[in-house]
């Protein structure tokens, strides 16, 4: 279904319904809200609204934007302080579904080879350009396999309420950047670091920390967080080539 149709159609009957779709851009979110809060907000509320009244379970995946970003490991019962418009709506979301009965899921970021930060990243880096990336914007990176997990873990429990599902710990996009410079063989001098406040960036949606505590989920599926690095080197191992002499790339895609 198309979250930003005005209305939506009816939901097949079932046990459990996953709302995973939204606007997650944080410049999308600022320079369009209402399509955005339709994507984000309205749209899930209808949804969890109708599957309800058939008892279905809902769980709502979310994000650590709901979160100020300036403190890493945020507990799952810390009241949301969102900064961006983004994080408005997901927290509004969130209380949304929870005074449904229903469950939220709360991620940092998911990264895929589809990524296009880091994927580009690999083939400006592989062609012998150089990169430039932010030393003041931190991601902290799972795999989707992680949110697969965690959602399955959730069902199989039954389980309501509130989950966070987070990385090790914060890397900046800079540092993330070096890493697969050096993954490549690359000298992690080809990496730039600039700030993203004065590259266009607002102070409201600038993420110094996006870590989550997973207390909860971990006691429930032993989800056990993996470093930032790890995480890139499992997403895009595929994509990396290997340094035959100096300066020579051979590419593993």
């Amino acid at each position: 279904m198309d979250l930003t149709e005005p209305s939506l159609p009816v939901i097949p009957a079932a046990d459990v319904v996953v709302i995973c779709a939204a606007m997650a851009r944080f410049a999308d979110c600022r320079n369009d809200p209402g399509r955005a809060r339709h994507v984000n907000v309205s749209a899930p509320l209808a949804i969890a609204s109708q599957v309800g009244e058939q008892g279905c379970r809902v769980i709502l995946l979310s994000s650590s934007a709901v979160f100020d970003c300036r403190s890493p490991y945020v507990m799952a019962d810390q009241p949301p302080a969102p900064r961006s418009a983004y994080g408005r709506m997901k927290a509004e979301a969130e209380a949304g579904i929870l005074s449904r009965g229903g469950t939220v899921l709360r991620l940092t970021k998911v990264i895929t080879t589809s990524m296009d930060r880091l994927a580009d990243w690999i083939g400006v880096l592989g062609s012998g350009q150089s990169v430039e990336a932010f030393e003041d914007h931190r991601f902290c990176p799972i795999e989707l396999d992680n949110v697969l997990d965690a959602v399955e873990g959730i069902i199989e429990q039954k389980s309501a309420g509130i989950f966070q599902l987070s990385g090790e710990e914060d890397i900046s996009y800079a540092d993330a950047a070096r890493h697969l410079a050096r993954r490549l063989g690359i000298p992690a001098n080809r990496v730039k670091g600039t700030l993203a406040v004065n590259s266009g960036v607002t102070e409201d949606e600038l993420t110094p920390y996006t870590s989550l505590d997973t207390s909860r989920l971990s006691t429930l599926i032993g989800y056990r967080p993996l470093p930032p690095r790890k995480v890139i080197d499992d997403v895009f191992a595929a994509s990396f080539g290997h340094a035959n002499a100096p300066g020579e790339i051979v590419s593993g895609r």
